[in-house]
Order: C-alpha cells, then structure tokens, then sequence
C-alpha cells in the first residue's frame, strides 16, 4: 500500500476509533452482525421471492454470490493487513490468533451490502435504494469504527459492490435466464418487476 494512502487511512481509523462508546460499541456490533455474510441482504431476497419480486430477488442473489467470489479471491490476492494486525507487525508485537481471516481487503460485509444496495439502484431511484445506500455506509462505518479495516477497504469494497451488482444485472443475469430455460420460467413465473 502506497504510504501516503497508508497515511490517512492510519488518521482516519484513529478519528473514528477515538469515539468509542459502549453504545457505539453495541450499535456498531448490530449493523455488523446484520451485514455478516450479507445476513440482510440474504433475507431481503428472500423476502422480495416471496412477494413475488422474483427477478429483483434473483439478481440480488447472483450479486451476493459473485461479490462472495470476488471478496474472498481479492482478500487472498491482496492480503492486506487488518489494522489490528497491522499495529501489532509495527511494533513487532506477536499477536494471537484473534480473527477468522488476517486479511483487511475487501471488506466483505461493506461489499456485500454494497452489492445488494445497487442492485436496488436498478430497480428504485426513491427512498429504497436511499435507505439501502445509508445502511451500505453505515456497515463500512461499523467495520472502521471497530478496527477490523481501513477506511480505504471500505471505499474500494463499496466500489466493488457497484461493479459486482452491475455484472450481476446486466451480464450474468440476461445470458442465465436466456441460457437456462427452467431458471427463466422459475423466474418469470410470478414475477412483477
């Protein structure tokens, strides 16, 4: 990472970190706890399936599963330290296995949401995709405050949730339901998007 990008995500997590709370503590672990392998989002396709929103629930789907790929392809690639991690190899400190993964790069529930919620953009350019798009910012703000990633993971994982619910929507999706004929009437059948 280049050490002036390195620079400011350092100030910013500080900046964030330094507002700790209890009850930010306890905020922050709920909108995490939603985010977590794209909990929400996985309901709310679920939701929008039976209600019939078969093809919007579909491509959510299919973007939640290509963000995963992507997500745990990049994590491995880059292999960015975590900043707890991070803080520990500065002052060459062992630290303990504490976390699932040591990598911080994309941050998997910020690309996630981020995929769910232009996903949404496709669909609802009013108060839907808004209050997706505010949840989306405040997973990335919870994984900041809680120092399980820097700032710019957060930005380039939001960045890659737009890509991957583009892909999904407008590639993957039409060449799956011209391909597949059962997927396409399973679809179709219900359908009112």
């Amino acid at each position: 990472m280049p050490e002036f990008i390195q620079s400011i995500d350092l100030n910013l997590l500080m900046k964030i970190r330094g507002l700790e709370t209890p009850f930010l503590n306890n905020v922050a672990w709920l909108i995490a706890s939603l985010a977590w392998k794209g909990l929400l989002s996985w309901i709310m396709a679920l939701i929008l399936w039976f209600k019939n929103r078969r093809l919007l629930a579909f491509q959510i789907a299919l973007a939640l599963i290509v963000s995963t790929i992507a997500g745990l392809s990049l994590k491995g690639i880059i292999s960015r330290p975590r900043p707890d991690l991070y803080a520990s190899m500065q002052l060459n400190i062992p630290m303990p296995e504490l976390l699932s993964t040591h990598h911080s790069f994309p941050s998997g529930h910020t690309l996630m949401a981020a995929a769910f919620t232009f996903v949404l953009f496709f669909y609802y350019r009013d108060y839907r995709f808004w209050l997706a798009f505010f949840y989306t910012c405040l997973v990335g703000l919870a994984r900041v405050y809680q120092g399980m990633h820097w700032p710019s993971d957060v930005i380039g994982s939001f960045i890659l949730g737009i890509m991957a619910a583009y892909i999904s929507v407008k590639i993957i999706s039409p060449i799956m339901l011209h391909k597949i004929g059962f997927l396409k009437k399973l679809v179709e059948k219900k359908n009112n998007a």
